[in-house]
């Protein structure tokens, strides 16, 4: 039996921007859980008492920023006979 309340669950998320790119660079969410019985709300928000909460942090790639790997004569020689 879980102890979580599931109808007082809140979450939000930020999305940060390089300001040189306008592109995305990461997504932070966090995750906030109700205990049955023990956490405080007020309407729908979880302002106190005790409560779970779980953060993520998701790093988007570099993209564009890797250059490619340098291919030896050689290499480039076989996989051209492919």
């Amino acid at each position: 039996m879980s102890r979580l309340d599931r109808s007082l669950t809140n979450s939000y998320y930020e999305i940060e921007i390089d300001p040189e790119t306008q592109l995305p660079v990461s997504i932070n969410t966090v995750l906030i859980a109700a205990i049955k019985g023990e956490s405080e709300a007020k309407g729908k928000k979880i302002v106190g008492g005790r409560h779970v909460a779980f953060h993520f942090k998701y790093t988007l790639s570099d993209f564009g920023k890797v250059k490619p790997p340098s291919v030896p004569k050689e290499a480039r020689k076989l996989l051209a006979r492919g």
